[in-house]
């Protein structure tokens, strides 16, 4: 999202709102979904998910065959040598956005844009695009969530479900994980892949080919979603047939009598509320992770996607699949099952608060004791005032004596740069003229042992956190009647999604927007931020973060109390009816001799 951002000059507050439109519509959809979903063939309407799965992804890819790659203007070749062609009419009149040049020099270009192509500004209609991709996403998501689990649960002895479903929610995993090193890969290549834009790839203007592996999703998708139309509603031996769960559904009173069965259970109202305050934390934190380690740790987008993908994703992976087979292999009783989600969920609220104090050293910044107390930040002295300078374009460079850096060699009055050696020179701001391209070299190599050290307490949290998945599953579909499974599923999903999914980005992009200390600005317009108050930004991410896992672990305490009242944990429905037949057939008088004999109907 970091790079779309920038392609297309919008804040995190509108990334948050792109980010939030597939829990919309989860939460508008999924009770309808899981309340009417099984009374159809389940088989199909899984198919159907997939299929909007595949559209949606080239729906987000859109923007990039519309408005094309970024483009660089010709003004280059007085600074490095290159030579780019001007964008085409056709590409302004839609909004293609132009980096003006590769380095902004003191004066010798003055600020006179002309605003009226809007170039630089939010592009809207990606905006869109992007927003309509995710909620279609949602869509797809939700019947994954709300008919694919239920009815894999259906399908599968209870003894086994735990199995399945922790190598159904690895599989779910696995595929991101993939998709962060597949997405590394790209975002080394610049958005068009055949052109060559003449910058590095840890420049910060640098747009990887981040639309790539949404078609290439999309297509695989939509490939797997054909053989789906075809598979049958329901598969033989199944514990769990489908038309007695909808002869039940029609005589236990619809949907009023499903709330209201859904209300009086406080086991499946604790675990809302748990799943609520804790999703609300790592929602927003983990939509913010990759934002986080690029400006906190001075990472490009490419090693970022690398280190989220091998650090995070994998190891959830491997911790859902161990708390599977811990809780299938054991079969814990209620209570015990109960404590351990409680232990390993607390576990991150540990992990989580060892990122307060493994940040990294902020960068030396020109002029940074003029940061006021109400985060503002100016760029400006009195060496670069004459300069004429902006924030439209982020190239960092090096005083390489005080190690201090510059926003641009234009904020340090640099008249010209020699493209052999990568210095710049005639710089009024800096005494000796020893600069070079980038951040200073000190500043990024101390980052990295905080870097490291941070990623492997946070993968250890997210191995033991994540085993508690399959348990948090099982809780949803054994502590409710077989018939309201999908129906709890929807309804649960909606209330997460309304008073978690939905405000905690939201939240978040706040705190990751006022934390910023240089925003891109053209033509009176603020587009992504380049430069963050480190510090702010790293205590008040993981702090907001561990409130809210402490309050999901506090309801997952409480629902320690109420564990009696989950039934059936490892055992079929058929099967305890049957010994229950089996006991309630003979009745006997006090010496033990048969008296009658009842049929039992239930």
């Amino acid at each position: 999202m970091n790079t779309v951002e920038k392609r297309y000059a919008f804040d995190s507050k509108i990334s948050a709102i792109i980010s939030i439109a597939d829990n919309i519509s989860n939460m508008l959809l999924s009770p309808i979904i899981g309340y009417y979903g099984v009374r159809f063939n389940r088989s199909r309407l899984i198919g159907f998910g997939e299929l909007l799965l595949a559209i949606s992804c080239f729906i987000t890819a859109m923007p990039y065959f519309i408005y094309g790659p970024m483009t660089y203007s010709a003004n280059e070749e007085n600074h490095n040598g290159m030579f780019s062609p001007a964008p085409s009419l056709m590409a302004v009149m839609i909004g293609n956005r132009t980096m003006a040049n590769n380095f902004q020099m003191c004066n010798l270009f003055p600020d006179t844009e002309k605003c009226e192509d809007n170039r630089g500004s939010t592009v809207w209609p990606a905006v869109y695009m992007l927003f309509i991709g995710n909620f279609i996403r949602g869509i797809g998501f939700a019947i994954y969530y709300v008919i694919a689990m239920p009815f894999m649960d259906d399908n599968v002895p209870k003894k086994n479900s735990p199995i399945f479903l922790s190598v159904m929610q690895c599989i779910l995993l696995i595929g991101p994980a993939f998709g962060f090193l597949f997405s590394s890969f790209c975002l080394r290549m610049f958005e068009d892949p055949w052109n060559d834009p003449g910058i590095s790839i840890n420049d910060p203007q640098f747009i990887g080919a981040w639309w790539m592996g949404f078609v290439l999703v999309g297509v695989l998708l939509l490939i797997v979603s054909l053989p789906l139309f075809v598979l049958p509603p329901q598969f033989k031996n199944a514990p769990v047939k489908a038309m007695t769960i909808k002869q039940k559904m029609a005589e236990s009173g619809g949907t009023k009598e499903a709330i209201r069965r859904f209300i009086k259970n406080p086991l499946i109202i604790l675990f809302f509320l748990g799943n609520t305050t804790r999703y609300a934390g790592i929602i927003g934190y983990y939509m913010f992770y990759a934002k986080y380690i690029e400006s906190q740790y001075r990472q490009s987008s490419s090693s970022t996607s690398m280190l989220i993908g091998t650090s995070s994703l994998i190891p959830i992976a491997f911790g859902i699949l161990s708390g599977g087979l811990f809780i299938s292999w054991f079969k814990p009783r209620a209570r015990t099952f109960f404590i351990f989600l409680f232990l390993v969920e607390f576990v991150s609220v540990f992990t989580m608060g060892s990122g307060i104090f493994l940040g990294c050293q902020p960068i030396k910044l020109a002029n940074e004791n003029e940061l006021s107390m109400n985060n503002s930040f100016s760029l400006q002295s009195s060496c670069n005032s004459h300069c004429e300078c902006t924030t439209r374009i982020f190239t960092p460079i090096c005083d390489t004596k005080t190690e201090t850096t510059y926003f641009s060699p234009c904020h340090a009055g640099c008249n010209s740069f020699d493209a052999l050696n990568g210095t710049f020179s005639n710089c009024s701001c800096v005494v000796n003229n020893m600069t070079t391209k980038g951040y200073c070299p000190d500043d990024v190599s101390r980052c990295k042992t905080n870097l490291y050290t941070y990623l492997i307490i946070m993968t250890i949290g997210t191995v033991i956190s994540s085993s508690s998945k399959t348990g948090n599953f099982l809780i949803n579909y054994r502590s409710v009647e077989p018939m309201d499974k999908s129906f709890t599923s929807g309804l649960v999903s909606t209330l997460v999604s309304l008073f978690s999914f939905v405000p905690a980005p939201l939240l978040y992009g706040t705190i990751a927007d006022s934390s910023c200390l240089v925003w891109e600005t053209k033509c009176g317009k603020t587009g992504n931020c380049w430069l963050y108050n480190q510090d702010k930004f790293r205590i008040v991410l993981h702090t907001v973060t561990i409130g809210f896992l402490f309050a999901g672990s506090l309801f997952d305490f409480l629902m320690i109390f109420f564990s009696d009242r989950m039934k059936n944990l490892y055992e079929d429905d058929n099967e305890s009816e049957n010994d229950e037949n089996h006991s309630n057939q003979v009745r006997k008088d006090d010496d033990g001799n048969e008296m009658e004999t009842i049929q039992n109907n239930n």
